[in-house]
């Protein structure tokens, strides 16, 4: 099978896949003009590693990605982390006796939030993330620039139908813990250190109906009542490195 070939942009995503991921790299641009000290590193740091770098003019590099903020770089990969829907249960079995955290993501329509999602995701050490296919955003570019090359570094299950998923992985003993506003225990009075998926709602109904039947528990987080709720990736943070915190004492 042909992988795909995909363009990222902007100093974080290009530093990020240098470092982690040099033999995905096909091609790099950089501004001619672009003199800068995060520039100069990724120029030093791609010519180490023997990658050819085009120079080229500020107006090409806008072309080639319709005008986004590219910040003088243009990197061309092979993509390779985004999985289908056929491989969630290859994914389950491999992490199967791992301990694993999985985040799902509901109805996430904001790109911004999702990158910040992924993020912190990879931060946080999980092990895959699982999206729905419709009703939310994809993994586009402008995620993958918000996320700053960690988009590249996680396993993302695109599913079909997200409560069917959520039944398989509640099969391989895996404890599903929504998070919700209304939800009348807190995060922080459950024990987040076995095998868990952390579900986040979308940004305006939070998780749907059919999502939150298939949780074991709902938790929410002790915000003030002057603010009704958080940003879904500041709230994934949150929790998640709540998890991480309690693993830490084990």
């Amino acid at each position: 099978m042909t992988k795909k070939i995909e363009k990222i942009y902007g100093i974080h995503s290009a530093m990020e896949i240098l470092k982690t991921s040099p033999d995905r790299i096909l091609n790099i641009w950089l501004q001619d003009s672009a003199k800068s000290k995060p520039i100069v590193l990724i120029h030093d740091a791609a010519k180490n590693i023997g990658l050819s770098i085009q120079l080229s003019k500020r107006d090409r590099l806008d072309k080639m990605i319709n005008n986004k903020n590219h910040q003088g770089v243009v990197l061309e990969i092979k993509e390779t982390n985004e999985t289908n829907p056929n491989n969630l249960d290859e994914v389950l079995k491999k992490n199967e006796n791992t301990n694993p955290i999985y985040l799902i993501l509901d109805s996430i329509q904001d790109p911004n939030n999702l990158g910040g999602c992924i993020r912190t995701a990879v931060a946080a050490g999980v092990s895959a993330i699982i999206i729905p296919k419709d009703r939310a955003v994809g993994v586009n570019e402008t995620v993958k620039k918000v996320a700053c090359g960690a988009a590249e570094n996680i396993t993302i299950i695109t599913v079909v139908n997200l409560v069917r998923a959520i039944k398989k992985i509640k099969e391989m003993g895996v404890w599903i813990i929504g998070a919700a506003g209304n939800a009348e225990e807190s995060i922080y009075d459950f024990d987040l250190k076995g095998a868990i998926a952390i579900v986040i709602g979308g940004e305006d109904k939070g998780i749907r109906p059919l999502v939150r039947n298939e949780c074991d528990f709902m938790g929410s987080l002790p915000i003030t009542k002057r603010i009704e709720s958080l940003n879904a990736s500041v709230a994934t943070g949150i929790i998640l490195f709540e998890a991480v915190r309690q693993r830490k004492s084990m």
